[in-house]
């Protein structure tokens, strides 16, 4: 498939976290540049060379295979990253983010403010350093853009982060405080499509709250969660979720026994699709402590 010139364009102004409406000002309409990039039309020369003064690059940047190997180098590096934090890789990622650190494909803010971000979060699984982690995660939020309105979805995620250690040193008021914070912010978002996202921080604000045997809180979180899962057709921590609305709502009512019960079973199921050992035995304990309750 070609690489058209509304691609290139596209992919560098992602990669620099522009948007279209800051694209566009002073040279054409937020449209003319949705057209351009959805290569539904062509732009002329005069044009094409706003675009690239605005986005800091010669015009034959469009024309180079180089350049464009560049960005897709920086997208492929994250994707990995993002693999070996789900999978846990913690050393793996430390090596990976030393390496990147010194890559001037690296050197914008948001992706500095990204590998800060994920050494962050290995250092305090690595070295059990909160203190420090918390450091890393606070500066990389200070690089976000300033004069924008919202936060970004990264940022967003980097205060998920941030609450989540917090929540493991006990620090658990803290944690709810940063947890509504985002969840209002999501909601204030005139749109907003990391359903993964939101679904993660429901979760771990669920988890908070039972932290703090504040059991109708974390069933409330849960549950919401739950039915964005549902909606969106997501299995995404779906187990978990249900695993987790199960001890809610039998430490709140244990009259909901076989209910409970229900959920695990569910959990069970869904764990089966993408086996975890650690959590089916925490699911099977589960059980066992509701049956004997």
């Amino acid at each position: 498939m070609d690489y058209l010139i509304g691609d290139r364009i596209k992919d560098l102004r992602e990669h620099l976290n522009i948007s279209q409406k800051a694209l566009s000002k002073d040279i054409c309409t937020q449209g003319q540049i949705s057209k351009i990039e959805s290569n539904t039309t062509i732009p002329t020369a005069p044009l094409l060379n706003q675009i690239a003064n605005r986005l800091g690059v010669d015009i034959n940047y469009f024309f180079d295979d180089l350049s464009r190997n560049g960005i897709h180098y920086v997208q492929e590096a994250k994707l990995n990253i993002d693999k070996l934090i789900r999978n846990q890789n913690y050393h793996e990622v430390m090596y990976a983010v030393r390496l990147e650190k010194k890559n001037p494909l690296f050197r914008k803010p948001h992706l500095q403010q990204y590998l800060l971000w994920r050494e962050g979060i290995c250092i305090f699984h690595l070295y059990h350093d909160s203190v420090k982690a918390i450091s890393l995660l606070d500066y990389a939020l200070s690089l976000g853009d300033s004069s924008k309105k919202n936060p970004s979805e990264t940022e967003l995620d980097i205060l998920g982060s941030k609450a989540v250690i917090l929540s493991k040193i006990n620090q658990f008021e803290e944690a709810d405080h940063i947890y509504k914070s985002i969840y209002t912010k999501i909601e204030a978002l005139p749109k907003f499509t990391n359903q993964r996202l939101l679904i993660r921080v429901l979760f771990n604000a669920s988890r908070n709250a039972y932290d703090r045997k504040n059991y109708k809180d974390s069933l409330s979180y849960a549950n919401k969660a739950i039915q964005i899962c549902i909606e969106e057709e997501q299995l995404y921590l779906l187990g978990h979720l249900l695993f987790q609305k199960s001890c809610s709502l039998f430490q709140e009512d244990a009259s909901n026994k076989d209910y409970c019960l229900e959920l695990l079973s569910d959990a069970l199921w869904v764990n089966k699709l993408h086996p975890n050992r650690a959590f089916a035995t925490s699911l099977e304990e589960e059980i066992h402590y509701i049956k004997t309750s």
